[in-house]
């Protein structure tokens, strides 16, 4: 006969609070765009400007930083618990439309707001960008692993809306988009 000694009980007991304490959820992006802005023309823009183009719902999201362009992806999301409650937050990304054939820096920075449409955001419009917080190598070949992006989490509005901005250093990726099927998710670990 096997007998349990309190002190096994309490281990247990500890062990499950930790686990209701805390819990994950995920959610998809609500809804993303490339933000273009570069010096060039641009035929397929209102004007030729590119600042005017509306890439709202293309199946693709890019970046590229360099040259006379600066390309960013808009990412936002709704958070379904409170932004108090969050403990870690981590976004994953979809796969990249063709392999890296070299390596890649990312950036993630806030977006200052949320407030912005799919169907008429643009590179005059879109909102201002806080610093980047967090960069990373992507290796050659590889997709992007998940991006700790805590700080933008916790710091989402009232209603719990928060935006992102995806760049590049000095380099050019293109992924797939939330209108592709394939939306970046969003893992939350979260206290309530």
């Amino acid at each position: 006969m096997h007998f349990v000694t309190p002190r096994l009980w309490a281990v247990v007991a500890v062990s499950t609070s930790l686990i209701i304490s805390s819990y994950a959820i995920d959610t998809p992006a609500t809804k993303d765009s490339t933000i273009l802005r570069s010096t060039v023309s641009c035929p397929g823009c209102p004007d030729r400007n590119c600042y005017k183009c509306t890439l709202g719902h293309d199946a693709t999201l890019e970046a590229n930083t360099g040259g006379l362009a600066y390309i960013r992806s808009l990412v936002a999301f709704q958070l379904p618990v409170s932004a108090a409650s969050i403990t870690s937050c981590t976004v994953q990304f979809p796969a990249f439309t063709k392999p890296l054939q070299a390596s890649v820096n990312i950036t993630v920075a806030r977006a200052l707001s949320s407030d912005w449409n799919e169907d008429t955001v643009t590179g005059e419009n879109a909102p201002d960008s806080g610093d980047v917080f967090t960069q990373m190598e992507v290796p050659a070949y590889a997709n992007m692993g998940a991006i700790d992006i805590t700080p933008a989490c916790q710091a989402a509005d009232e209603d719990g809306n928060l935006s992102i901005y995806l760049g590049t250093m000095f380099d050019r990726i293109e992924l797939w988009s939330k209108d592709s099927g394939n939306p970046a998710i969003l893992h939350i670990t979260s206290s309530d």
